[in-house]
């Protein structure tokens, strides 16, 4: 039996692609299916430092959610999600559109929180979107091929560590020179991951020439100067954030109910604590019973109960619980073909271990290829 409704993916990203996949479920229950995005394609993020670095083309590490919704009976709409108004039922744009639905899907990711930093706003390479990767990569080439530039890295969890690791690539390959410094407010890298993980990142990269400021918080960035918390300050040509990330905004003052940081709160079902007819997934969400990492393999998991959930919901049936896993796997790429693996409280390293994030990113792509 076919019931007709009106679904809306705000977001193309990890937690909706396995739905615009599987979009035709959907139509054959009498769904009419809109993807709202930035862009038709989206980019991997796992695949952005190799991105950043010439491992992999722009056309390796991205998904054509246009094509794929559109194959599957559903359209696609450029544009940016900027408000939703959940008693009317409608989705607004940056460009003035509005969207109707009966059931909304977010998978509207995260950002760099570049205003954290006074200034970081202004001629910086935050490194989401990963679209930011490839215009620095670009950057770095033209620079190195007639001078030798300073590139400040801020931030020194997994994302910094990456960076700075495949920009030392980009420069060497290319036979350039660069003067290449990592800097954070802790103590140590990967602060947030096991002492041995923290300790081969440092290893890799201090072997490399690249200079590590530990205890270093960056209060501002002015004119090629980035001033320290602690009045040293640190002079650079190209700057690039990998600091913190935080949810997209839309949900503030929207009626919605949200977490401290403005996240889209939802229960064991990814259905919005307040409005039953919004679901929600990745980075944009918080779970009501637990608070996850910023990781995509949980988005990546959430992805199934997404459709499941919203199939069930046309159909007026019982919902499905998304049960997180306790532990992940989480690998580095360092930029020089090696990675750091790690499994809680297993942490190894090697260049098996990168071969090994090579096969699975490249796997996980191939699933939504045309």
């Amino acid at each position: 039996m076919k019931h007709f409704a009106r679904v809306v993916f705000a977001g193309g990203g990890h937690a909706h692609l396995y739905s615009l996949k599987h979009a035709d479920r959907l139509v054959r229950q009498g769904a009419e299916i809109t993807v709202i995005g930035p862009d038709r394609y989206h980019y991997y993020s796992g695949m952005g430092p190799g991105l950043l670095s010439g491992i992999y083309a722009p056309d390796d590490v991205r998904i054509d959610i246009q094509g794929l919704i559109e194959k599957k009976g559903g359209r696609f709409v450029k544009g940016y999600v900027t408000g939703i108004d959940p008693y009317k039922k409608r989705l607004f744009t940056e460009g003035g559109e509005t969207f109707e639905y009966d059931i909304a899907s977010f998978n509207l990711g995260s950002r760099v929180q570049v205003e954290s930093i006074q200034g970081g706003e202004r001629e910086t390479f935050p490194v989401k979107p990963i679209g930011n990767l490839y215009a620095l990569r670009q950057t770095i080439l033209s620079m190195t091929a007639t001078s030798v530039p300073r590139i400040l890295v801020i931030g020194t969890g997994p994302a910094g560590v990456e960076v700075a690791g495949n920009i030392w690539r980009v420069v060497s390959q290319n036979r350039g020179r660069a003067e290449i410094i990592l800097a954070g407010p802790d103590g140590s890298l990967l602060p947030r991951l096991p002492d041995k993980a923290g300790i081969h990142a440092r290893d890799s990269l201090t072997g490399r020439g690249i200079t590590i400021l530990f205890n270093s918080l960056i209060s501002s960035l002015d004119k090629g100067i980035a001033h320290t918390r602690n009045g040293s300050d640190i002079s650079y040509d190209i700057c690039v954030i990998a600091t913190g990330t935080r949810p997209n905004k839309i949900f503030y003052d929207s009626g919605i109910e949200t977490a401290g940081n403005g996240s889209l709160v939802v229960n064991s079902c990814l259905r919005s604590t307040s409005q039953p007819n919004i679901f929600g997934g990745g980075d944009c969400i918080t779970l009501d019973t637990k608070q996850l990492d910023m990781v995509g393999v949980y988005a990546v998991r959430q992805a199934p109960s997404i459709l499941y959930n919203i199939l069930a919901s046309i159909r007026g049936e019982t919902l499905k619980e998304f049960v997180p896993q306790k532990n992940y796997l989480q690998i580095l790429n360092l930029g020089n073909d090696d990675g750091i693996l790690i499994y809680k409280p297993l942490v190894l390293r090697g260049r098996w271990a990168f071969m090994l994030k090579n096969l699975v990113d490249k796997r996980f792509i191939s699933r939504f290829r045309q």
